[in-house]
């Protein structure tokens, strides 16, 4: 829920007055003064100032004596008392307030995973961990308005997939990637460049340095690209976005495999050349578990026609049972894509196990260029 992201600080009641608020009322009504007051009821004028100034509390014996001079029960004079006292108590502590600053934090910032992965450093105090938490958002007040308002409900609104605790920490990752991206410089963009080279992305795929030359050839179309990890309870697979006028395309590495990388970065450039405008200006994917939509369906299949899996799921549907290594290599040579996008299509669709992905899969993430990753 929205409302257990706010600050437990602006639920606390509207201020209460007193029982002295009300005796004074009283005492202005008879035009009494402080010492008629004491002689009428009998206590003592230093007793009667500090009720009046809410001081000390109210006793019985007192609430009996001021339902008797004034007219009321002894239980409202209580209650006024007990009501005023309650809300005392609510008046956050110190440390209650250290507490509530580093809750509204950490409901958005996975403080820990970030410390880890180098995005924050360990805070000396709180005012430090305040201090990273406004330069990283680019806040000069620690104020989660417009992220509560806007981004988060866009995100939930997209998918069932991200509940309100992960749809932050999805929200903060997209927040560092749009700061990685400012710090990339590519070309101007042009459209029909990218078309042209997302047109022949199954070249890349089986060339030699083709994850290399295929993210410079990005660069030179206008497109930014960036490998950023993904943090943790998000599950991002990829995102797109525009980043000063570029399309930026992001690859987390979440399963570092080389079939998952190119389909990845197809599905999220099919995001760019159909979908990114001003009602939707950023894309988080999870391409496993991830929401159902009309956009996802196109950027999916899109990114299946450039890789050609119809063309290896029609040729190979007779003989699933007993594929062979080679047979897999036949398939992928005839299409011109790499062995392991037959085997990840296969594996994806249920008609081969995982398990033989390992035969044509490395870490993808070391055969991108260090310069790509952040």
């Amino acid at each position: 829920m929205l409302d257990s992201m706010i600050s437990t600080a602006q639920s606390r009641p509207a201020k209460k007055f007193g029982p002295g608020y009300f005796i004074r009322e009283q005492l202005e009504l008879r035009e009494w003064n402080q010492e008629d007051f004491a002689e009428i009821t009998g206590f003592s004028q230093k007793h009667i100032s500090e009720v009046l100034n809410n001081k000390k509390s109210i006793s019985i014996d007192m609430a009996r004596i001021l339902a008797e001079v004034f007219d009321t029960s002894a239980q409202y004079w209580l209650n006024l008392d007990y009501a005023y006292q309650l809300w005392l108590q609510d008046v956050p502590t110190e440390k209650e307030k250290i507490a509530d600053i580093k809750a509204q934090i950490y409901a958005r910032m996975p403080v820990r995973d970030m410390i880890k992965k180098g995005w924050l450093r360990p805070p000396r105090d709180l005012e430090d961990l305040k201090s990273q938490a406004l330069k990283f958002w680019g806040k000069t007040e620690l104020d989660f308005k417009d992220f509560d308002e806007n981004l988060l409900p866009f995100l939930t609104r997209k998918s069932d997939v991200y509940n309100q605790f992960n749809a932050a920490y999805a929200i903060t990752w997209y927040r560092k990637a749009q700061i990685e991206a400012l710090q990339i410089q590519v070309e101007d963009y042009r459209r029909q460049k990218l078309e042209e080279l997302y047109q022949n992305i199954a070249v890349y795929t089986v060339s030699e340095n083709g994850i290399s030359d295929f993210l410079d050839e990005l660069g030179r179309v206008g497109v930014k690209f960036l490998a950023l990890p993904h943090l943790e309870k998000t599950d991002i697979d990829g995102a797109a976005f525009f980043s000063n006028g570029s399309p930026t395309v992001v690859y987390t590495g979440r399963y570092k495999r080389i079939d998952h990388f190119w389909f990845t970065l197809a599905h999220e450039l099919a995001h760019v050349l159909l979908h990114l405008n001003e009602e939707v200006p950023f894309i988080l994917d999870n391409l496993h578990n991830g929401e159902n939509s009309t956009i996802e369906e196109e950027a999916n299949r899109m990114a299946s026609k450039m890789l050609k899996h119809p063309e290896i799921l029609e040729t190979l549907k007779g003989e699933l049972h007993y594929l062979s290594v080679n047979r897999v290599e036949e398939c992928a040579v005839a299409y011109g894509v790499h062995p392991s996008i037959v085997i990840g299509k296969l594996a994806h669709e249920g008609k081969m196990h995982f398990k033989n992905i390992h035969l044509y899969n490395g870490n993808v993430l070391e055969l991108i260029p260090e310069k790509y990753k952040k």
